[in-house]
């Protein structure tokens, strides 16, 4: 939809736990390239929570409120 409306900057708003996710992989293969050390205990993100003692329902249940925050302000803003 964000194509078709030609504003596609929305789309890295309202997919943004994607966006996170990647960029957590992203992050973490260049930090420890650079320095030896980890940046998250796990990437993908959502493995870094899993790790830290969330249940995988807490995770799902934050991203998806997360999703669901950031796609209401990417449609209000269109």
């Amino acid at each position: 939809m964000t194509i078709y409306l030609r504003i596609p900057v929305f789309l890295i708003l309202i997919a943004v736990i994607p966006v996170l996710e990647t960029l957590s992989v992203i992050l973490q293969v260049m930090y420890f390239r650079r320095t030896g050390k980890r940046l998250f205990r796990m990437s993908p993100l959502h493995h870094h929570f899993e790790l830290i003692g969330w249940r995988e329902n807490r995770v799902v249940g934050v991203f998806s409120l997360v999703t669901l925050v950031f796609s209401v302000i990417g449609i209000l803003a269109i």
